[in-house]
């Protein structure tokens, strides 16, 4: 695997982006570590004033502020095309109105994306292979459900061959049971709010080295879960977009409190953070790290 790195600044600027040449270098790379600066995962792509979710041109943005997974929302069209899309209706998302599913894809061609302010866009709507070719020596998209089953995402992916580059979010252990028996390089992402939930994916034959482990996004009942995740190797994930994040684009917190609230979650033990602002996330999370003299440098080759 190979990383590169850039200064933060805008979308014409280069980008920090993550190469992976096999799923087994994406594996190790998902395993826990504690000795790296906290991954970070930027939902439906962080979008942004101008730039919106679900988009090529956002994660281009993103990338040229700090290096992140891409949450993703793949849906079907009429025709059964793969497009990225949050919602099941258009109105919220583009220029649109009615459901995707009602719309072939050609059709869909001719809307404008809107950003998070609703403002119109000059960016059209994305297919999946679109993003899966775009992403490859970029980024890792994690493809989210809505609508497309665990199985049927699989397949998407390795039709793609997008397996070193994409992994799947499950949502239930016999779904990531019968992901990792059609194919064991395929990594998940999985919810493991507790330490039960944890064992049931254990006892199912899912592998630790096949999940990343989402916690969930508000702190967990038991807090012995992120460590016990931690101990079996896998990487503890936390969402931000529900509470911190709403707090800042609310105007409740300031931004030197969001920047705290992450490095809080990072404290704790996550070593993942979803978050809609993942630029944020990111420039906090590098910021510490940078500010910790100590620390070795992050390994940043490995021989997969």
């Amino acid at each position: 695997m190979l990383l590169a790195g850039a200064s933060p600044g805008n979308a014409q600027e280069p980008m920090h982006t993550m190469d992976f040449q096999h799923p087994n270098a994406l594996k190790a790379f998902l395993r826990y570590q504690a000795d790296r600066p906290v991954l970070i995962s930027a939902h439906r792509g962080g979008a942004a004033p101008g730039y919106p979710e679900n988009s090529i041109h956002t994660f281009a943005r993103t990338l040229s502020y700090t290096p992140a997974f891409m949450e993703v929302d793949p849906r079907y069209t009429k025709d059964g095309q793969v497009v990225l899309l949050h919602d099941d209706t258009l109105s919220r998302m583009t220029t649109g109105r009615g459901k995707v599913i009602d719309y072939t894809l050609a059709e869909l061609r001719q809307l404008y994306l809107k950003d998070v302010d609703g403002r119109t866009t000059p960016f059209a709507v994305n297919t999946l292979a679109e993003a899966l070719q775009w992403a490859k020596g970029k980024t890792v998209l994690i493809l989210d459900q809505k609508g497309i089953p665990a199985l049927e995402r699989a397949r998407l992916l390795v039709m793609q061959n997008a397996k070193a580059h994409a992994m799947l979010i499950v949502y239930s252990v016999e779904d990531a049971a019968a992901v990792y028996r059609y194919d064991p390089e395929i990594m998940m992402e999985v919810m493991v709010p507790s330490l039960e939930a944890l064992a049931a994916f254990q006892a199912a034959g899912v592998p630790m080295e096949n999940i990343v482990a989402f916690v969930g996004h508000k702190p967990p009942k038991d807090p012995a879960v992120v460590v016990g995740i931690q101990e079996v190797g896998v990487t503890p994930a936390r969402g931000t977009s529900f509470e911190l994040d709403r707090a800042y684009t609310s105007g409740r917190i300031s931004r030197g409190e969001l920047h705290a609230g992450y490095l809080a979650l990072v404290a704790s033990g996550v070593a993942m953070l979803e978050s809609d602002l993942a630029t944020e996330a990111g420039m906090a999370v590098q910021a510490a790290w940078d500010a910790d003299s100590q620390r070795e440098p992050p390994k940043l080759t490995a021989d997969e």
